[in-house]
């Protein structure tokens, strides 16, 4: 005869409670704020039971692994994956400075190994201040800035210092300093430099025949600017009609004050799209300057104003009466202080 199995139906409860129980407890050693362990004689108290090994602090350590292991792959992605590596540097603003040096440069400052292994050239490691003053430092550079365009992009601009005018006797050009000086001589000007003068001359022969001859009455300077910047670079250009013996080293030609004028005018005018600055002529009346355009207008200055207030006239001038730009302008006439010529 079959015996009936009999199913104790509180046992099976008790068994199910305290599973239920082990589970919250497991739950909540790892999210509750509270861990207490507690046994039969600390039911109910919350306070830690000092028979019982807790494990809490094992958990909280294996979690702060966690974590610092974590942000240290994190952070070793950012460093060594190909992805973040600076590989485009774009340098713009040179116009005397070779630009393959420059660039060998930048990138020697980001291969460049920190502890003999952690490389700079990650888009989290480059050192943007570093590039900065080692730049400033091998480069005669007035301003230079620097950005990082992630992901694995750097910029870089620069403003150069303009340390040297070229001056031009109608002899030889010559680097000239900032103290007026003469630092290097560099070469001839070609006889094609020199432009004659000409007249129709009119003669009467014996016969009473008259003829007409054409003669050589005089000479201008007409330097050839774009092979003198190819050759020499893009510095300012000053034709002195005062000197016309030849220079030598350390010999001082120009006044400080007047090398730092030439300089200014040549920052605001070299990229000025309505009067393109060509070249300076100084005047033999000594104080005139006559500043020679590309597109024919030519200006005259007198170089005791000073040179911010003239290229403020100029910009307004452009600005407020000359506002078509195709129409051409002869001449700008900035001599006197309180008025402006101009046709």
């Amino acid at each position: 005869m079959p015996v009936k199995k009999v199913i104790n139906h509180h046992k099976l409860q008790r068994k199910f409670n305290n599973k239920l129980k082990r589970t919250k407890k497991l739950f909540s050693s790892f999210f509750s704020s509270k861990k207490t362990r507690r046994d039969f004689a600390w039911q109910g108290r919350e306070v830690k039971n000092p028979f019982i090994h807790e494990k809490e602090k094992d958990f909280s350590f294996i979690k702060i692994i966690i974590i610092i292991i974590s942000l240290l792959v994190t952070f070793g992605i950012f460093i060594f994956h190909p992805f973040f590596r600076i590989v485009d540097i774009e340098i713009t603003g040179l116009q005397r400075i070779d630009q393959a040096d420059m660039l060998s440069t930048t990138e020697g400052i980001l291969n460049y190994k920190k502890f003999g292994f952690l490389k700079e050239n990650s888009y989290l490691t480059t050192n943007i201040a570093v590039i900065k003053d080692i730049i400033k430092e091998r480069y005669p550079i007035d301003k230079i800035i620097v950005k990082k365009s992630f992901p694995n992009k750097l910029n870089i601009v620069i403003q150069e210092k303009i340390s040297t005018v070229i001056y031009d006797n109608g002899k030889e050009y010559s680097y000239v300093d900032l103290e007026g000086k003469v630092v290097e001589v560099m070469r001839k000007v070609s006889s094609y430099e020199w432009k004659d003068i000409t007249e129709q001359m009119v003669t009467t022969t014996e016969s009473g025949e008259t003829v007409t001859s054409t003669i050589v009455v005089g000479q201008w300077h007409d330097p050839d600017i774009n092979t003198i910047k190819e050759d020499l670079g893009n510095y300012p250009i000053i034709y002195d009609k005062n000197n016309t013996t030849e220079v030598t080293l350390n010999t001082k030609v120009l006044n400080d004050e007047d090398v730092s004028n030439l300089i200014k005018w040549f920052r605001g005018l070299d990229s000025n799209e309505n009067i393109p600055l060509k070249y300076f002529i100084f005047e033999d009346n000594k104080q005139d300057l006559t500043i020679k355009t590309y597109k024919g207008t030519y200006i005259k200055s007198r170089l005791s104003r000073p040179v911010e207030e003239q290229l403020d006239i100029i910009s307004n001038l452009f600005k407020e009466k000359i506002k078509n730009e195709n129409k051409y302008i002869n001449y700008i006439d900035l001599r006197y202080s309180d008025r402006i010529y101009w046709h």
